[in-house]
């Protein structure tokens, strides 16, 4: 076994275990193991590092804040840095939205939304997803629908019920006067890489502008670009009270956000997080949008996606008998299989390419916002190769 991954399985938690290499640098669109050997990395950290490995923006930003100031609680103080990254992220959010409050990951920002819509509505009810994906946390974990992560933890928090995914009409069957909110993902991702049906997303608007109901869309995946457009839910024009955010948004730094119209933002002191938007992790955020705004980040999404998508589909036509469709949006992409086959990503590895799986015959790809075209057909290739 290789030595750092007999170390990690002899003192780690158990709660982690995968593929039998340990990856010790990275540079680009490719990582490496500790034998030297290069991979493709269309994993990225299930997304999180959306504009690649040792980015030398990012680097930079790095090393000048880490040696000017880390931390400033923002229970106590502002900051320079923070104010800028507040306005930034502020400015490409969709409508109305322009209040944020900045913690340290996906799940936390799920949490702190289910928090701020029971506080603001004074109703208790959350509505969720069958197959949606929230987080691990107590809260966002009974938003979850995945029942193997679940059913250890019981009892989980009350008043939280899973509706099927796309059924507008079912969902107002659901809704009464003690919902505070529905939690959905524009794409659903963990499950598939199922994107909303068309007017979905629209239909889940309307019911909660009838009933005061608030709309929470997790972005933690889609957020930030990985659609080709900043929040999945540009696509369908439409404007939810709350979006969550995570994974792209720190570019492999943990950071993660919640996102609410002005309206309905917290009281003082009702919401906290100690290391939750400290300068360091800001620099880093600032410079994401940044170089997402100056290199025209969201056209290469888009035509990558696009590129991809139709290889993808030309993998499928060819080998009917082993794979049923494509689906994604932008570089959120999955192929599916006509039945499982836990081999097929252990080859890819070994063939130099590394992606992720989704439910139970999905792949799923996730490559770099600035990923090329030779790299992608680099993972056509690869892919083909090992059927």
């Amino acid at each position: 076994m290789n030595k750092w991954v007999d170390l990690e399985t002899r003192h780690g938690s158990g709660a982690y275990g995968g593929w039998p290499i340990s990856l010790v640098k990275g540079e680009g669109s490719y990582v490496w193991d500790s034998q030297g050997k290069k991979y493709l990395d269309f994993s990225t950290s299930i997304g999180a590092a959306s504009l690649g490995h040792a980015n030398p923006g990012l680097c930079n930003a790095i090393a000048e804040q880490s040696s000017k100031l880390l931390t400033a609680n923002n229970g106590y103080f502002a900051n320079d840095i923070r104010a800028q990254y507040l306005k930034s992220l502020a400015s490409i959010a969709p409508g109305k939205i322009n209040k944020i409050f900045l913690c340290n990951s996906g799940t936390e920002a799920v949490e702190g939304a289910i928090k701020l819509s029971r506080s603001y509505t004074g109703r208790s009810r959350i509505v969720s997803c069958i197959r949606g994906y929230h987080g691990r946390t107590l809260g966002a974990l009974t938003a979850t629908w995945q029942k193997d992560i679940r059913e250890l933890f019981g009892p989980l928090i009350p008043d939280i019920n899973h509706i099927p995914f796309g059924k507008p009409e079912i969902l107002a069957e659901n809704i009464t006067e003690e919902t505070a909110a529905v939690i959905l993902e524009p794409i659903q991702g963990e499950a598939g890489i199922y994107p909303a049906p068309e007017g979905y997303l629209q239909a889940v608007r309307d019911i909660c502008d009838q009933t005061g109901t608030l709309m929470i869309l997790d972005e933690v995946q889609t957020g930030l670009g990985r659609t080709g457009k900043w929040f999945a839910c540009d696509h369908a024009n439409i404007i939810p009270d709350i979006i969550t955010v995570a994974k792209a948004l720190g570019g492999g730094i943990p950071i993660g956000a919640f996102l609410m119209k002005e309206e309905i933002s917290f009281d003082r002191k009702k919401h906290g997080s100690t290391y939750g938007g400290s300068p360091f992790v800001c620099r880093v955020g600032l410079e994401v949008i940044n170089q997402i705004k100056e290199k025209n980040i969201l056209s290469n999404v888009n035509k990558m996606g696009n590129y991809f998508i139709s290889g993808l589909n030309e993998i499928v036509l060819d080998h009917p008998n082993t794979f049923r469709e494509t689906r994604g949006l932008g570089l959120m992409v999955a192929i599916q299989l006509r039945k499982p086959d836990g081999e097929i990503l252990l080859k890819l590895m070994e063939s130099g390419v590394l992606a992720l799986k989704a439910g139970s015959r999905n792949l799923r790809f996730l490559p770099p916002f600035n990923v090329s075209k030779e790299e992608i057909d680099i993972c056509l290739k690869a892919l083909s190769s090992v059927l």
